[in-house]
């Protein structure tokens, strides 16, 4: 990766960037690289991204606990028998 080295006077820089106190008014070393190019993101509309995570919440908790006819007191019954009995 090609990159460049420069020391020069921290006042160049003024107006630049933000430099700490102890940077000021001294001999500073910055290095330049070229920027990464980012893939630009698909853009969606908010009913397009309702709509998939809609989707996806569903998918992912359908089929979760299967229906084996077990009522719902008795996974109460069984799962507070295990966090009495955990101590």
């Amino acid at each position: 990766m090609e990159a460049v080295r420069q020391v020069i006077d921290s006042s160049l820089l003024d107006g630049i960037i933000s430099l700490p106190r102890d940077f000021q008014n001294t001999q500073v070393e910055i290095f330049v690289f070229k920027a990464k190019e980012e893939p630009s993101l698909p853009q969606f509309t908010i009913s397009e991204i309702d709509a998939m995570l809609k989707g996806s919440l569903t998918e992912s908790i359908v089929g979760v606990i299967p229906d084996d006819g077990t009522a719902l007191e008795e996974y109460r019954t069984e799962r507070l028998g295990k966090y009495e009995s955990f101590n």
